[in-house]
């Protein structure tokens, strides 16, 4: 059965980009949730696709894999990217 979700594409690019990083990194759910001050629980939802990060948490998130905001916003851009392409691409 295919697992479902009710956010874009884009935003699922956006978050498998963001676990790529912390795993990356080397880094667990675990040790990064303590970091943030957040349960596992809430990290493992939000990369599992079950609960959507607000701008706050993006940045809080971004942060502590170390990132800068502007990097993490890059980052929400590139994944993003495809669709406003192609949007900007079929306007011409």
């Amino acid at each position: 059965m295919s697992k479902k979700t009710i956010y874009s594409a884009e935003y699922r690019r956006l978050v498998k980009a963001l676990r790529d990083l912390r795993e990356g990194a080397g880094v667990s759910q675990t040790a990064l949730s303590v970091m943030l001050g957040w349960p596992q629980q809430r990290l493992s939802a939000v990369e599992a696709g079950a609960r959507r990060l607000d701008v706050m948490e993006f940045l809080q998130l971004v942060g502590a894999l170390g990132l800068t905001p502007e990097a993490g916003i890059q980052l929400a851009v590139a994944a993003a990217g495809a669709k406003n392409r192609a949007a900007r691409s079929s306007k011409r």
